[in-house]
């Protein structure tokens, strides 16, 4: 079983891998995937970037500046497009080669991809699981996380309306109660999917 997971912001979707991990899944941190892409000196990457938001954004390693892009993701929407023109590409091909190597040692696999139906990668998984929280639970969590109001929002904006992932999915879970509740829920998944 390959299953990609998606969600808002601040929805527990690290807690929600981390747990799948221990249960002996593999998992892709679709974040953490692009964050390698920055650091790995890909000539076509390094170009677009400059191109875009200027030499300044590539450090004299060749590796990109993470900060300078987050910062225009929220300033430069419109730049931000036409780089995942380049990066969305690369991170196909890792995440595809990655679905094959779960494949062929018959391992189950979780993929989290915060921007999985705006990015149209729902097709490379066999069943999409979405988490959902309390907008106001969220933003308190956030809070406890040293986020601001302004942040969340940003990045909300940026996503579909987690109600519509919710309902784009094969497999919801609820984020609303203890992590003991989560992982509750999880746990049933997770023995509904075992033998798939």
């Amino acid at each position: 079983m390959i299953l990609g997971l998606t969600g808002a912001f601040g929805g527990g979707k690290s807690t929600v891998l981390h747990y799948f991990e221990e249960k002996g899944w593999y998992t892709f941190d679709a974040d953490a995937a692009c964050h390698k892409l920055y650091d790995a000196a890909i000539p076509e990457l390094i170009d677009k970037v400059k191109e875009l938001f200027g030499n300044s954004a590539v450090r004299p390693d060749n590796t990109i500046d993470r900060g300078v892009i987050a910062q225009a993701a929220f300033a430069h929407p419109e730049k931000m497009k036409l780089l995942t023109g380049t990066l969305y590409p690369l991170l196909t091909k890792n995440m595809i080669d990655t679905i094959a190597r779960c494949r062929s040692g018959k391992r189950h696999g979780i993929f989290e991809l915060p921007l999985l139906y705006e990015g149209g990668f729902e097709n490379h998984f066999d069943a999409v699981l979405a988490l959902w929280t309390d907008p106001e639970l969220r933003k308190l969590r956030l809070r406890n996380r040293n986020y601001s109001a302004d942040d969340m929002a940003k990045r909300d904006a940026r996503q579909l309306p987690p109600e519509e992932k919710l309902e784009r999915a094969d497999f919801a879970v609820i984020n609303n109660g203890s992590p003991e509740m989560l992982f509750e829920q999880l746990d049933k998944l997770i023995e509904l999917l075992k033998n798939k």
